[in-house]
């Protein structure tokens, strides 16, 4: 079994950004591009997010998270907000920081036909649960969120984060659609937003990931966004693109841009 495609794992950060600007694409995921290294901030808060998820993890390890908490006024801060405040969560198994992947094979077109793969692409879908929560009749996702205030639910809901999220467990496991939720957790705010599933938002997911799939397998050129489009205000690129100042405006908005977009 050959992949076919320059990128054969594929996450939310892929298809998000996929669907948002083929160019930014190309730069991060085929050219692998790194972030400016003049947006220290942004670098600062990555960090910071990257360690409440350690903390989380470690703190359902049963592990001393005093001295790490202490390292900073945000981490802090945030540990505060889940002890007195947390999300409702089920009772079951629990699992922190948890990849689930599924390979999924995507028909080649004739321009690939060279391959000696049966007229098939394979891609892997990759998903890392922050928390993960199994039980006997329903199971949940947990994310937490630490640099944004609350994100409307319907955004999240059409967020590939979500849909991806929900698709893999749902293909992964005996549980139906129905029983799947997915439950942002926004630290600044200790705001949850509880995202429900269904077995129609499972079909369409499985169409619109093979439709994707299919366009990164087929695609030959990467077009720039239009000149003065709102998506290229906040995109790491846009100085590449002609497009002006490199973040001219505030991103933390994006739910894309958390530290767990790169697998």
């Amino acid at each position: 079994m050959t992949a076919i495609s320059p990128i054969t794992s594929i996450s939310q950060g892929h298809l998000n950004i996929w669907e948002i600007c083929r160019r930014r694409y190309q730069y991060s995921f085929l050219e692998e591009l790194s972030l400016p290294e003049a947006d220290l901030q942004r670098k600062k808060n990555l960090l910071l997010g990257s360690n409440f998820h350690l903390l989380m993890q470690q703190k359902e390890l049963g592990l001393d998270v005093s001295s790490l908490a202490s390292s900073d006024p945000k981490l802090r801060s945030w540990l505060d907000a889940f002890e007195h405040q947390p999300p409702e969560m089920i009772k079951g198994d629990r699992l922190c920081e948890h990849r689930r992947t599924l390979e999924m094979p995507i028909e080649m077109s004739l321009h690939h036909s060279e391959n000696s793969d049966h007229g098939q692409a394979y891609f892997v879908l990759t998903a890392i649960y922050d928390f993960l929560i199994l039980g006997d009749r329903k199971a949940q996702i947990l994310d937490w969120k630490t640099h944004q205030i609350a994100i409307a639910a319907e955004k999240l809901k059409t967020n590939w984060q979500t849909r991806l999220y929900l698709y893999l467990l749902a293909k992964t496991t005996n549980y139906a659609p129905e029983q799947l939720s997915m439950t942002y957790w926004f630290a600044n705010t200790a705001e949850s937003i509880i995202i429900p599933y269904s077995q129609a938002e499972y079909v369409c997911t499985e169409i619109q990931l093979k439709q994707i799939l299919t366009e990164i397998n087929q695609a030959i050129n990467y077009p720039k966004l239009p000149i003065n489009s709102p998506d290229c205000n906040y995109c790491e690129f846009s100085d590449r693109c002609d497009r002006g100042d490199i973040l001219t405006t505030d991103i933390s908005s994006n739910i894309s841009e958390i530290p767990e977009v790169i697998l």
